[in-house]
């Protein structure tokens, strides 16, 4: 539950920079980048980034739109597969 609204961040964060410095070595530049932001997990209607942010995931993620991310009852039913 968010208790705060935090509207100023220090995006992206040392973590995220290390990964897009190597990102834009390594990966093709035909795929552009929206936000340099760099997620390590999600969780519901939120995500993370590897710095420890914490963000609303307004576009509900990938596949995930019924759901969110990680649901529980969707994780257990893939875990017993």
């Amino acid at each position: 539950m968010l208790t705060k609204t935090v509207t100023k961040l220090n995006v992206p964060g040392p973590k995220a920079k290390a990964i897009l410095a190597r990102d834009h070595v390594v990966v093709s530049h035909a795929y552009g980048r929206v936000a340099d932001l760099v997620m390590s997990h999600g969780l519901g209607s939120q995500v993370y980034d590897v710095d420890g942010n914490r963000f609303i995931d307004f576009v509900s993620g990938i596949a995930v739109n019924s759901t969110g991310h990680s649901h529980p009852h969707v994780v257990r039913a893939i875990q017993q597969q």
